[in-house]
């Protein structure tokens, strides 16, 4: 029997009603993640071809998978990538590339488009990737900064994750208080802890 992924609106009620999610290398911190409460695990880093039967251990805990097609090795940022992460039964795929969110649409999985603002000339460039990739979700790092830069960013019609620098309760806070769907981090104290 073929997995399916959830669709795309199911995955963002899990990570709405638990929003902080577990950031982890492949074969690091998975033991602490599958017992957390966090709903879903984005592995950052890794062998790909080790993570078909990590993505089973993952689903057989309860948990939803995102893996970062542009990070993980192994792993070419085109359609044969996408595809190979579908069949290995993977929910999401994070990328820096927009050209890649149609073909992980196409195959049925979440989209996630992980944007990198270092400076304020990159919202504008953000904001036009957005337009042209259409995700399902969008990702800003360094998460920590979202509170202050929401203001300056137009209002996006798809839900936003905040990643990076996340270590602690009030981050966590403010950064669901500045919009944001949920938080990615690799502290394990914060994992699924239903800060709000």
């Amino acid at each position: 029997m073929t997995y399916a992924p959830p669709d795309p609106r199911a995955f963002i009620a899990r990570i709405a009603a638990e929003p902080c999610c577990a950031a982890i290398t492949a074969g690091t911190s998975v033991d602490a993640a599958l017992s957390s409460r966090a709903p879903v695990l984005f592995i950052l880093r890794g062998n790909g071809l080790s993570l078909t039967p990590l993505v089973r251990r993952i689903h057989e805990a309860g948990k939803l998978v995102a893996v970062h097609i542009d990070l993980v090795s192994g792993l070419r940022q085109d359609r044969a990538g996408v595809a190979w992460l579908a069949s290995a039964g993977v929910d999401a795929v994070i990328s820096s590339h927009g050209q890649l969110m149609a073909s992980i649409r196409s195959e049925g999985m979440t989209a996630i488009l992980r944007l990198l603002i270092v400076r304020r000339s990159q919202l504008d460039s953000a904001v036009q990737a957005i337009g042209h990739s259409s995700p399902n979700v969008v990702e800003i790092l360094p998460g920590v900064l979202f509170p202050s830069i929401v203001d300056r960013m137009p209002p996006f019609t798809m839900p936003v994750l905040a990643g990076g620098f996340i270590r602690t309760e009030s981050d966590v806070r403010a950064v669901l208080n500045a919009g944001a769907l949920g938080v990615t981090t690799s502290s394990k104290a914060l994992w699924g802890d239903g800060v709000a």
